[in-house]
């Protein structure tokens, strides 16, 4: 096992700067918008707070969940809280005994954790294409679904919003995508952490799937605080029977999960007017961000050669370099991989290669969060290193 590729580098970053070399940080996808006032207040108010709790949460906690996550559809019957949604990824992924599906290009822990488990037989990767915009192929999932034994537990990791293609499901496409899982019996785990983030009208699967549906969400993203380490899942009674035996792991990994920040991050969830404005503020710095790089690829002479789909939520932006194979290969360059080292020794560009998305050729993932930010407003003061970095990106593939 190695360290995860977008821990890796911000390591490679932080090393960069120590020697003074040059960089341009496109690899973690840490959102660095300060977080609110409201939500430090809370922390300090409820830091008194000590005993331990069960691992579903405090009441407080628990009821805003119970009221935000429930719709006319779905109805939470369980919660369980985790150090980050992606430790909650991995204690459902342990406990399910059966197969797993992953729709690629999927968040990089997935099938980290799957090989972490010993479970690599146990997965089914769906992989979706580019000309498709990353779209999952109805057709294809039914065939794979339809071969297998009905005997067999069927789970599958749903992100939408996506991470790292930015890609959206829409709700017509949830909906037909719900109605060929209800027709296998598949449970979902619906990876929900960019859903405050998204662009365009977007919609919980949990809404045409609610007997069979996990519902997960963290602090990490749209509230900024990735290092805070707080996620949580919903279950509805129909999966009473994985809940308890994840919630049996939870008991014996974690005990539960840290109660000011619980009793903090109810209070905002349960505030929606300064929910609703944090979440517009970052969607607003960053669709400005998004929209000034894609113009710029746009109206270079690299734009009908560096392929992408337009991101509809958050701040990443996959781009698809294939067309330049038979140049990159003169040059020494064979896949993704080498491809991110040339670029980081050669530029100080730190990205993360398509393969650790699960995805062949030659994919670059760029997180768009190297800004600089006014510590008392929050406002946007200037993002001029990604501006300097993608302009350096593009006048390499011009030349090339």
């Amino acid at each position: 096992m190695k360290v995860s590729a977008t821990l890796k580098s911000q390591e490679i970053v932080k090393e960069r700067k120590r020697k003074k070399l040059p960089v341009y940080n496109f690899g973690l996808g840490a959102n660095p918008l300060p977080i609110s006032k409201e939500y430090v207040n809370e922390l300090k108010k409820n830091s008194h707070h000590k005993n331990y709790v069960s691992a579903s949460g405090i009441d407080e906690f628990q009821r805003v969940i119970q009221k935000n996550y429930s719709n006319e559809n779905y109805k939470v019957g369980h919660i369980l809280t985790g150090n980050g949604l992606k430790e909650l990824l991995f204690i459902v992924q342990m406990t399910f005994e059966g197969t797993i599906l992953h729709i690629t290009p999927s968040w990089i822990s997935y099938k980290e954790q799957i090989t972490l488990l010993n479970k690599d037989a146990n997965l089914i990767e769906i992989e979706t294409k580019i000309e498709h915009n990353f779209k999952i192929d109805l057709e294809k999932l039914e065939k794979t679904l339809s071969c297998m034994s009905s005997d067999v537990p069927k789970l599958i990791l749903f992100n939408n919003p996506n991470n790292p293609t930015g890609t959206i499901h829409t709700p017509e496409e949830v909906e037909k995508l719900a109605k060929i899982l209800d027709k296998y019996n598949v449970i979902v785990f619906s990876d929900e952490i960019y859903a405050n983030l998204a662009y365009v009208p977007t919609v919980s699967i949990s809404t045409y799937l609610p007997h069979l549906t996990i519902r997960g969400s963290s602090i990490s993203k749209d509230l900024g605080c990735g290092g805070h380490r707080f996620g949580w899942i919903t279950f509805p009674s129909e999966l009473s029977w994985l809940f308890q035996r994840c919630s049996v792991i939870a008991s014996s990994i974690y005990s539960c999960t840290t109660i000011p920040i619980q009793y903090a991050t109810a209070n905002v969830l349960n505030n929606y007017e300064l929910m609703n404005k944090i979440c517009n503020d970052t969607k607003n710095v960053f669709s400005l961000i998004i929209q000034e790089v894609c113009e710029c690829i746009d109206s270079s002479k690299c734009k009908d050669k560096i392929l992408y789909v337009y991101p509809q939520a958050a701040w990443y932006l996959f781009l698809n370099f294939d067309r330049y194979k038979s140049s990159l290969i003169k040059q020494g360059i064979h896949n993704g991989v080498e491809l991110q080292e040339f670029l980081l020794n050669k530029y100080g560009l730190v990205t993360v290669a398509g393969i650790n998305f699960n995805v062949s050729g030659f994919h670059l993932r760029l997180s768009l969060v190297d800004i600089t930010i006014d510590d008392h407003t929050g406002l946007l003061l200037n993002h001029c290193k990604i501006k300097e970095g993608i302009q350096l990106l593009l006048e390499y593939f011009e030349n090339l």
